[in-house]
């Protein structure tokens, strides 16, 4: 039985930044250019790379409740974009596991199909989520889990989506420097955003 694989998925800016210093992204489209105002590409790939898998990671509390809450208004709200719609419901269905400390039974129990995983047991429940049966296992964001999980030799490919932002500052993607390499394996440029994608299989090195 051959691994499940593990993707990264993550939008990152022209000068490599993941968030601001308030672990926000919306300061940087301030300067959004206005051509491309309204383009929706990121949302299509990310719901078209969870559809591809059955279970999803995520991890911080923070995180994980800011989103699920997000994404369970975005699914009812008649303004959302269609696939904005379809992202929320994929979301909310998918089998998802959070890596926390602190997120607690009574944090998940309106989120069907979650369950909680311990810090320091991801590492071993990751290796061993890859070698049971099913579909891709996916992070979308999760910067400290998938950094973690990149030094552990975890992460089979990651997909960085460069926008056209330029961040100044803010929190870097990578936390230091993990011991793979990185191969390309594909690309693709979105005009109508500006959105850039290079997809790299990540190998020991």
């Amino acid at each position: 039985m051959s691994a499940r694989k593990l993707i990264v998925c993550n939008f990152v800016t022209v000068d490599g930044r993941y968030e601001d210093d308030d672990h926000d992204i919306v300061s940087f489209f301030e300067h959004h250019h206005p051509d491309y105002e309204g383009a929706d590409s990121f949302d299509h790939y990310t719901a078209g790379l969870l559809e591809e898998s059955d279970t999803l990671l995520l991890s911080g509390r923070r995180s994980f409740l800011g989103n699920m809450e997000y994404w369970s208004e975005v699914r009812g709200d008649p303004q959302a974009t269609r696939i904005r719609r379809r992202f929320a419901e994929l979301i909310l269905e998918v089998d998802k596991i959070v890596v926390s400390d602190t997120v607690s039974d009574d944090d998940i129990a309106p989120y069907p199909h979650t369950r909680i995983v311990r810090i320091g047991d991801a590492r071993t429940e990751v290796a061993a989520l890859k070698q049971a049966p099913g579909r891709g296992i996916l992070i979308l964001l999760g910067r400290v889990l998938w950094n973690d999980l990149m030094h552990a030799g975890l992460v089979d490919e990651l997909h960085l989506v460069t926008f056209p932002l330029i961040a100044g500052g803010g929190v870097s993607l990578f936390d230091s420097r993990p011991p793979v390499a990185l191969r390309l394996i594909g690309t693709h440029v979105w005009e109508e955003s500006g959105n850039v994608l290079m997809r790299w299989r990540v190998d020991p090195d």
